[in-house]
């Protein structure tokens, strides 16, 4: 069986940031021309660790439907000029943004980037307006027993609070 967990946090000021470690040369930016296959390369490269399997086998087609919308985001961290981790977030109807994947590359776990990465992109959610100018008043995701055994502890110390949980059949037995 998979436990899978929701967390959201509803406001911006309930962020526990964690500061960029000062020591590692890094950029935490915005993906600006979204494309599909650079999606799905993040997804599977960060996933392959930890049984990302809802959309591996998605079509290239089906990758650049999901990416390449306006209410789509993804925030790429990179050190040293090399990816190291990503958020992808959606805004979605009732004001709210959804964190559909946050991770990091395997080579870069341990650095102390990834409550930062997590507090830069609660940040960014939270300063994301829409159309008539409205921020989010929600930020959720869900993680699940197959992810990084940090990744609850992480959300939690950010602030994030557990909302529902739900138990799945593990989908590759």
């Amino acid at each position: 069986m998979v436990l899978e967990w929701s967390y959201e946090l509803t406001s911006p000021d309930a962020i526990n940031a964690k500061p960029w470690p000062a020591d590692v040369p890094l950029r935490f930016e915005q993906v600006e021309i979204q494309q599909g296959e650079f999606n799905r390369f993040l997804y599977l490269w960060v996933g392959q660790h930890w049984n990302w399997f809802m959309r591996r086998d998605w079509s290239l087609e089906r990758w650049r439907e999901h990416t390449e919308r306006p209410e789509h985001r993804i925030w790429l961290l990179s050190v040293r000029g090399t990816p190291a981790g990503y958020v992808e977030m959606e805004r979605q109807d009732g004001n709210q943004i959804e964190f559909i994947s946050v991770g990091l590359g395997k080579p870069f776990i341990g650095m102390g980037l990834g409550g930062a990465l997590l507090s830069e992109a609660l940040k960014r959610a939270f300063e994301w307006t829409d159309a008539d100018g409205r921020r989010p008043q929600r930020v959720w995701l869900h993680t699940c027993s197959d992810d990084h055994p940090n990744a609850r502890a992480n959300y939690e110390a950010r602030g994030f609070k557990l909302f529902k949980t739900e138990e799945f059949p593990d989908p590759e037995h």
